[in-house]
């Protein structure tokens, strides 16, 4: 008896996936190149990782991950498509009013830990290559959502750029970080209108501390969303950053930094 119940509770470990065995397998299992990846956007497996983000019920993985699997998903288009777009959905679903603010947090803190989660695993699985660029990410002063700055910290890690991530910094606390390190660009994450003042604030800040040669590039949700007065050219005068973007490829080569592609690994 005592050796079938063994049994059943190691199948039972093996059916439902934890978010750190789910992570890894993601990373391991599923990273292939972009030709031979189906490219199509499953709206059905994108439901299934909002209904996990909004349930947070572990017993959902295997399932989200049977469909990965199948639908031979990428683990980059997992990071860089299917959990920014369950971010956009829970974000939509607050706005109607279908789940209160409580909730939307919860759903969106989850979305960070499986991001989190697989960021950690992509890092253990690299063959041990470094990138020679290391870069400061950060948010102004008044931003309230750092899961897009977390995303973006984890596409310019797969680059193979060392990042370091300091959110809603004292302007004490970022002229002594520039001062004590050597960056060879700043990142900074925006999605309000109304932050735009303060990045302008920081920008100024950087530039006193560091001089002209350190590159300041601004990406974020506002440089995306369709809002008035989000244009890339009048952010970028607004604020006196040298680049407005959310192609990272784009900031990473304006900056001369090498990139060292993981998935091509």
């Amino acid at each position: 008896m005592d050796g079938r119940a063994h049994s059943e509770r190691q199948h039972g470990r093996e059916v439902t996936l934890s978010l750190r065995s789910f992570a890894m397998r993601v990373v391991s299992e599923l990273r292939r190149s972009v030709e031979t990846a189906q490219r199509s956007f499953c709206p059905d497996l994108a439901g299934q990782i909002v209904a996990y983000a909004r349930s947070g019920d572990q017993s959902r993985l295997s399932a989200i991950y049977s469909e990965l699997q199948r639908r031979r998903v990428t683990a980059d288009e997992v990071m860089d498509v299917y959990l920014p777009h369950a971010v956009t959905v829970i974000g939509h679903q607050w706005h109607e009013e279908e789940i209160d603010i409580l909730h939307a947090s919860m759903a969106c803190a989850r979305m960070q830990t499986v991001l989190r989660e697989i960021g950690h695993a992509w890092v253990s699985d690299r063959s041990g290559r470094q990138g020679d660029g290391r870069v400061l990410l950060t948010l102004p002063v008044g931003e309230q959502h750092t899961l897009g700055a977390m995303l973006a910290a984890n596409q310019l890690r797969r680059r193979g750029v060392s990042v370091k991530v300091m959110l809603l910094p004292e302007m004490a606390e970022l002229r002594a970080l520039i001062e004590r390190n050597r960056f060879h660009a700043v990142f900074i994450s925006v999605s309000n209108l109304s932050s735009l003042t303060p990045c302008a604030a920081m920008v100024r800040e950087l530039r006193m501390v560091s001089g002209r040669e350190m590159p300041i590039i601004i990406g974020g949700g506002l440089v995306s969303n369709e809002i008035v007065g989000n244009d890339p050219c009048r952010i970028a005068e607004i604020t006196g950053a040298d680049l407005v973007t959310n192609d990272i490829d784009q900031a990473l080569h304006s900056c001369g930094i090498q990139q060292i592609s993981a998935a091509a690994e």
